[in-house]
């Protein structure tokens, strides 16, 4: 017997051969479950040899492409086969299995084909959906937009203490010479008459004369 998912569910149960081509395989088991059709070996046994039974078909239903059943009009002392035809690897696959009533197979699998399907391609937009979500939030997680507190480990990166000279139109450098750049604790020394900033080493101030008191 095979082994069922969890959510699957046996529908139907026959035993039956299969038919491929003009020989018959075997006699086994078809089963049909709301999710696939099953065909299942006998297995044998002698008095020197025995084999288990093996799955010789294991199809889900929203693979199949195409059921017929092909019932004679005299139907005494006649065989009844249900055809079924997937692809497989590629390459296409034609099973005819010889039932008692190979109609009802035809009705019960045409109604769990479309269920089969519908869900099937329902899980499919679903993981389509979740892989473009994963996509999206891997670019984002690689952009720059949330680099948001960055550490520096060893030596941070230093700023320039060149002076930065301020040029007229004429191409020459101001009076004042500014640094870009001279600490969060900078205090300017101004002159206390007019204000004008002094340099460190000024005695007197450039601007109205008074004297720098240090």
């Amino acid at each position: 017997m095979p082994i069922y998912a969890v959510d699957e569910h046996e529908l139907m149960q026959e035993e039956s051969t299969l038919k491929e081509g003009d020989a018959e395989i075997q006699d086994g088991t078809l089963y049909l479950t709301d999710k696939r059709l099953i065909y299942e070996k006998k297995g044998k046994r002698s008095l020197l040899h025995a084999s288990s039974s093996k799955t010789y078909m294991d199809v889900p239903l929203y693979e199949l492409k195409n059921i017929s059943t092909s019932v004679p009009m005299i139907k005494v002392f006649t065989k009844k086969y249900l055809t079924v035809e997937y692809d497989e690897a590629g390459s296409p696959k034609k099973y005819e299995f010889l039932l008692s009533d190979p109609r009802k197979w035809h009705e019960e699998i045409s109604r769990w084909v479309s269920d089969a399907r519908r869900h099937y391609e329902d899980d499919s937009k679903k993981h389509d959906e979740e892989s473009h979500r994963r996509e999206v939030e891997l670019a984002n997680a690689k952009s720059s937009k949330t680099h948001i507190g960055m550490a520096y480990f060893g030596k941070e990166p230093s700023i320039s203490n060149k002076p930065t000279v301020i040029e007229s139109n004429g191409g020459k450098p101001e009076s004042s010479v500014k640094k870009a750049l001279k600490g969060p604790n900078y205090v300017p020394l101004l002159c206390e008459t007019c204000g004008t900033e002094l340099k460190p080493e000024m005695k007197f101030c450039p601007n109205c004369g008074a004297k720098v008191n240090q």
